[in-house]
């Protein structure tokens, strides 16, 4: 019997690689990478999975080629995993503009497609969309910051893919990600215990960029897994938003410093400095962000407790 097909753009990323993991027993998987992110390669993923279609392409840079190849590989596609963006807030900060105009050329590119195949799309949004906000409800009104703040860009990027899918009549999940971490996720980004467990082992060193008051709930890789197999598998909550995240492991980044000191038993030196004194005026720290999972809960929820997802990715680090 022919396994139905999954396309996962973003492939070879830290979440787009787990995808394929743990779906490719039920699913033939095809996968979309540009390699500017990428957090495993090509022959790696085929060790674990077996036999991957795999394209190295960027959608932002379509040229007719890719085009015609992306028409025929979504005429028979059953999911389509869309989780290929810009990540971290060190790349957004790096090259705003560049995060911005990509977004708009994929969505003017590929939303016709998925609309042309009504190819059902699960879409990896953020809960930056949220702004400044704590118990983050889907259905809540959004409050981000102004232009002047470029960061803020991102989130709007990612807004504007959840309308588009909406006004094209795309069957899609849209999936609000509330740091969602583990092992092989990379530090290179500033993606926050990556970063910490890094520096903590490596240099001795965590650094706070702010007071450390900035309040952040995370998510472990498997729990985000654990969600999409119910969302996929039960056909269930189509056209809808949905937060994945876990709402027990909400901490202030100066807690999370200490439950990493504590938990590797390292002599760690805490260090505060000014969170503009790493980061552009371009950007601005999120000061609270924790969600509402209570949509979530109907069908999972989320297994790791803080400790356990420090401990996890410290071993990437051995």
């Amino acid at each position: 019997m022919t396994r139905p097909k999954m396309l996962v753009s973003g492939g070879l990323g830290f979440l787009g690689s787990e995808i394929a993991k743990n779906f490719f027993q039920e699913y033939a998987i095809t996968i979309i990478d540009n390699l500017s992110t990428n957090v495993v390669s090509i022959d790696d993923l085929k060790d674990i999975c077996g036999e991957i279609t795999y394209r190295n392409m960027d959608l932002a840079k379509l040229s007719k080629v890719d085009l015609d190849w992306l028409n025929t590989e979504l005429n028979d596609t059953t999911i389509f995993c869309h989780f290929a963006a810009a990540v971290g807030v060190k790349k957004i900060d790096q090259s705003p503009r560049e995060a911005i105009i990509n977004e708009n050329k994929i969505n003017h590119d590929l939303l016709p497609l998925l609309a042309k195949y009504k190819t059902k799309t699960i879409f990896a949004s953020s809960s930056e969309v949220y702004g400044n906000q704590e118990n983050c409800v889907e259905d809540q009104s959004l409050q981000i910051g102004p232009p002047d703040i470029l960061r803020w860009g991102y989130a709007c990027n990612k807004l504007m893919t959840e309308f588009l899918l909406k006004s094209y009549e795309i069957p899609h999940i849209t999936l609000r990600l509330f740091n969602v971490t583990g092992p092989r996720q990379s530090s290179k980004y500033g993606m926050v215990i990556p970063k910490m467990i890094r520096d903590a082992i490596k240099t001795g060193k965590i650094t706070i960029y702010g007071d450390g008051t900035q309040t952040r709930s995370f998510c472990h890789i498997s729990d985000l897994i654990g969600s999409l197999k119910y969302l996929i598998e039960q056909d269930k909550f189509t056209n809808q938003t949905i937060n994945i995240g876990n709402d027990q492991n909400r901490v202030t980044i100066e807690e999370l410093a200490h439950l990493i000191k504590d938990t590797l038993k390292l002599d760690v030196e805490i260090e505060k400095i000014a969170f503009n004194d790493e980061y552009s005026a371009n950007s601005k720290d999120i000061l609270k962000r924790s969600p509402s999972i209570e949509k979530l809960k109907q069908f999972y929820r989320p297994q790791v407790k803080l400790k356990a997802i420090i401990e996890d990715i410290a071993k990437s680090y051995e």
